[in-house]
């Protein structure tokens, strides 16, 4: 198991995540030129975000209920 009492004391986990969200932002530019309308790409970048979430098991409730969705259906109606 890892030992993650000490991961924050060196700065690279802060650093590894920095270096992910810039990632995640570069891919998101480039995915959103593909939608037309913005609640279809809002809905895309939250679909991402619930499948690199640690939720166990990836169906549609429960990836809607990550990212704040009342249900798999309401996309970009969040709570």
């Amino acid at each position: 198991m890892l030992d993650t009492s000490n991961v924050f004391l060196t700065g690279v986990a802060l650093e590894a995540l920095s270096q992910w969200s810039s990632r995640l932002k570069a891919f998101q530019q480039k995915l959103g030129k593909h939608f037309a309308r913005s609640e279809a790409r809002l809905a895309a970048y939250d679909y991402i975000q619930a499948l690199l979430s640690p939720v166990e098991r990836k169906n549609g409730w429960q990836m809607a209920e990550q990212v704040g969705y009342s249900n798999p259906l309401s996309t970009g109606q969040k709570l």
